[in-house]
């Protein structure tokens, strides 16, 4: 019994916006597990120069917001499988949106541990 290999990885380009997607959101996990692990006290999670902080949260509003991110990934990648036969423009596009979500939430995790 195969396998079923998605068929968006039959093409060079798209394995390679995938696996760039990839080493992002995994980099960025590696990164939020290692530094943000154990803390107890409450995060910047957004700040401004004229005002300062203006919002903290926990760790929990960390990973609220990093799961959405990882949700859009996976909705990007599946609606690229799904319309690869059918239109393989949006495949592309769909993969690049999901390199460009995966770097931002590789900056946001950087940022947010920098801040902290």
């Amino acid at each position: 019994m195969h396998a079923a290999i998605p068929s968006i990885f039959k093409q060079k380009p798209l394995i390679i916006l995938s696996g760039l997607s990839g080493v992002a959101i995994f980099g960025s996990l590696i990164l939020a597990f290692s530094k943000l692990g154990g803390l107890s006290y409450p995060l910047v999670l957004h700040f401004d120069n004229f005002q300062g902080v203006d919002f903290l949260g926990g760790t929990t509003d960390f990973w609220s917001i990093w799961l959405g991110g990882f949700a859009c990934v996976i909705l990007n990648f599946v609606l690229s499988e799904t319309l690869f036969e059918k239109e393989r423009v949006l495949s592309y596009v769909f993969l690049v949106a999901n390199l460009l979500i995966s770097l931002l939430l590789f900056v946001i995790t950087a940022v947010t541990i920098a801040a902290n």
